[in-house]
Formats: C-alpha cells, structure tokens, sequence
C-alpha cells in the first residue's frame, strides 16, 4: 500500500506545500508571502503566517493536517565527528560534548540531530547537524496555531539533497530569497552552503552568487579531499527558479565540461507539476513515502525535530478512561438492581462477603509479596545506576585522550576565524605546528590586512603569504601559519 505524507517548507518568499500518494503529487501549493513576515528561515510574525497556513487548508485542502516540516539551511550547521568506539547507551552523551566543542556555540542555544555513519575499525563516525532554537521554536508554534500537526523535521538542504537517486553530484536550488548548494558524494551531504539572495536583485547578481558558491563549495571540499577530488564527471543538478533558465547554465559550468541538467526525481509528473520548484519538498515526502529505502536517496536520514517537541503520545490511561467509566456505571447499576430484587438472598450475599474479606488478605498477601520484588528491583537499578556512573568516568576519560591538544589548536582557528570584513575562508588544515589557510578577498588590500591581523595576534611566530590570485570578482590567497 503506498504511503501517503504531505510536507510543508516556509522560507523568507514563500509558503510551499506538496501533498504525495506513493510517488504520485497528488496537491501542490505555492503562496508567496510579503516582505517581512519572515527573514533568514526565522518566522517573525507567527499569527500572519499561520493565518495565512489556515486559509491555504480551507481553500486549497492539500490534504492530511499531519505534516512534515522543513526548515531552512541558513544559520544551519553540519560536522562530522570521529569518536572512540563506544557502547551504544553512551554514545548520546558523547555525541553532546564533542557536538559543543566542534560548533563552538553552547548547545542551550541549538538543536541538534545526529547519525553514526560506517567508520574506521575503533573508531565512531557521527554526520551531526545544528539549527538554532529560535528559528525551530517559532516554526513548530507557527504550525501549531494553523492547526497543524508536525511530527517530523529536516533541514532544507538534506531534504534538497534526497530528492534525488544521484550518489554523486553537485545540487544547488535557487529560490527567490535564498540558495542552497550540496555537494553530494557517495550518498553524503559532504559540503553545504546556504546563503541568503536579494529578492530585488538582478538575474544576472543572482546567476553570479550561484557560480560563486559552486566554486566555493568545490574548492572546500576538494582541500580537505586530495586524494578523492570532484572529477568532471559529477554532474550539476538544479532545482528553484534555475530550472526556469537553461540559457544561463552554460555560466555555471566554469572549465569543467559536465553534465548540468535540472534535478531529476522519483516522482511523477502529472500535467502542471513543475517538479524543480518543489524539489526541497519532495526531499521532505520521501522520509515518509520512502520508508527504509529513503537512504538509498541519502544516508543521512534522522528526524530533525526535537524530542521536547514532538506530538506526546496519548497515554493509555486516557485512552481506557471512558471505557472503564462507562463499563463501571453499567456494573453499579446491575448491582442497584440485584440488591434490590434480592433480599430474600442476605444469607448468600453475606457468605459472599466473607469470600471477599478472604480474598482480600490473599491480594494482600500477593501485593507484599510484589512490594518485596519491586525493592529488589529498585536495587538492582541502583546497581545498574552505579555502573552507568563508572561507564560515563570511562568515557570522560575516552574524550579527554581523544581530545589532547584540542584547547591549543581551538585557540589557533579561533583566531584564524577572526576574519576581518570582505574575507571568507575556504579550508585550514591544522597539523599541529603548522597551520595553512586559504580563501577568498573582496580587494587585494583586505587579504594582506587580514595577514597582518594574523601577525599582530601573537600567536603564530610567522605568517607567510604563500601566493595570492584573483578571478573575475574576488582575490584568492594561500597563508602558512607557523607555531
């Protein structure tokens, strides 16, 4: 039988809904939104905007009120983690510290999803992604006062990212007021890069930010990849209003001859379905219409909704309530009636009764004897407790081996991190003595006043400008670092 789901992603343009049966669109809806109502994927007038989710159900009836909610990449973070090879029921709590080291922000102010990934033999390989609170709080309470019910979540461009079978590719969704580009390898979101676009710019600043961040993207990955570089024969895939512009992906191509073509995806196309505008949906749907098979689009594949923010399950007590209350009402009732039709039966109800009192200091019995059970079970949890503590000493002292060094080399691309206005950085690759660091200037004068920043600071005996180059916009530099 084929799953049905309907998603829903709003960004800072528009209010995006896809209905599917299976791999059949079934309802899809596109509501523009006014300047203002959101900005940056942060929802700043909940009302408006669930007003105006309430009134797209009345008229449109996209279908089912429970939901599978998108959120957007921008201020969105993404880390793989290597970890010691550790037990399962200790891994959570890992995963936590070495999460607030590597984002560098306290984890009070994100929510963060995670998924252990095949690693090295005594080792753990944790995909971790981070969305602000903010920005996930003011969503799901949008959604809750549209009377909707979202039960799961996932970051825009891993949801881009699924939408399609291609294990290896380079994505980018140009929507009116923001751009994602994922570069894909092996059925792994390795590079992500979400930017916030002008909604009045031109086409052609548009096309230019897309070009830009493809460049980025590829130059990023391929630094810390040398050994397994992006060949021209991974293609560019392209979704949002690009899939509107084929005259203009030839300036998206660079020197590198590959295959560029509009994101293909499993799903129908009944007439009307401009599937590239909805390709982030799409990715949403198939969590749910996929099933297990959903990694066979991407094997990163959590719920990226809060635990603390999930639908609470209907306890089972609710659920018998009224059937009990009622079956009660019915046996009070029968036994109105049978004492007052049976006074001739005292004798009987008496012996009855005696039975009962017997009954009683059996159950009484039993229950002591179920205290007693319980207390040895409250003691062998505490003995269990105990050892959990032992375990979690163990890990402690698991990380902090792991981590030895990790405050100096923190304070190293702390600093580096430090970067003055107009520098972006590509890659740095710390090797404990040496520290090289490349990127981008908007002028020429920015990248050596960025150098000189790295002098002034104290922290590195020497910094050396490798070489500098420019290109059609910005000025790309190299930087050695010496300890």
């Amino acid at each position: 039988m084929a799953r049905d789901a309907v998603a829903i992603y709003i960004d800072d343009s528009a209010i995006r809904v896809l209905s599917v049966g299976g791999r059949r669109p079934r309802q899809w809806v596109l509501e523009p939104l006014e300047e203002g109502l959101v900005r940056d994927g942060l929802i700043l007038d909940e009302a408006q905007v669930a007003t105006r989710i309430r009134e797209l159900w009345a008229s449109k009836a996209p279908g089912s009120r429970r939901v599978i909610a998108g959120i957007s990449g921008i201020n969105c973070m993404y880390r793989f983690l290597t970890l010691p090879e550790l037990p399962a029921e200790i891994l959570p709590e890992a995963v936590a510290r070495e999460a607030s080291r590597a984002f560098g922000v306290p984890l009070d102010r994100l929510y963060t999803s995670w998924q252990a990934l095949p690693g090295k033999p005594g080792e753990t390989l944790v995909y971790v992604a981070a969305a602000a609170r903010l920005t996930v709080d003011a969503l799901i309470r949008t959604l809750r006062q549209a009377n909707l019910d979202p039960y799961l979540m996932d970051i825009a461009p891993l949801a881009l990212a699924r939408a399609t079978a291609e294990g290896n590719a380079l994505v980018a969704d140009l929507q009116s007021s923001s751009l994602d580009i994922v570069v894909k390898m092996d059925g792994v979101p390795e590079v992500i890069r979400s930017v916030p676009v002008s909604r009045k710019g031109s086409w052609t600043e548009k096309l230019n930010t897309v070009r830009q961040e493809l460049q980025r993207a590829v130059t990023f990955y391929n630094s810390s990849h040398a050994d397994h570089l992006i060949s021209d024969e991974i293609p560019i895939l392209l979704s949002g209003e690009l899939g509107d512009h084929p005259e203009s992906w030839k300036d998206l191509l660079g020197r590198a001859e590959r295959r560029i073509e509009i994101i293909p995806m499993p799903l129908e196309s009944p007439e009307g379905f401009s599937a590239h505008l909805y390709s982030t949906l799409v990715g949403l749907a198939l969590k749910e219409t996929a099933g297990k098979a959903a990694t066979a689009y991407l094997r990163i594949n959590f719920n990226a909704l809060p635990q603390s923010l999930r639908p609470k399950p209907t306890p089972i007590g609710k659920l018998l309530y009224f059937p009990f209350l009622i079956a009660a009402i019915i046996a009070l009732l029968a036994a109105g009636y049978m004492v007052m039709s049976t006074r001739g039966f005292t004798a009987a109800l008496r012996d009855t009764s005696t039975a009962k009192s017997e009954l009683a200091v059996r159950l009484g019995a039993e229950i002591s004897g179920k205290r007693q059970a319980a207390e040895k079970e409250r003691d062998s949890l505490t003995a269990q407790v105990t050892a959990s503590e032992a375990q979690a000493k163990v890990l402690d002292l698991h990380l902090r081996s792991h981590q030895t060094g990790n405050d100096e080399i923190n304070g190293d691309l702390g600093e580096v991190h430090k970067t003055p206005a107009g520098i972006d950085l590509d890659s740095i690759d710390h090797s404990g003595s040496v520290v090289d660091v490349t990127g981008w200037g908007s002028t020429e004068k920015a990248v050596f006043d960025y150098a000189r920043q790295l002098r002034s600071s104290g922290r590195f005996t020497e910094v050396v400008v490798i070489g500098t180059w420019v290109d059609d916009v910005q000025t790309g530099f190299s930087f050695t670092l010496y300890k």
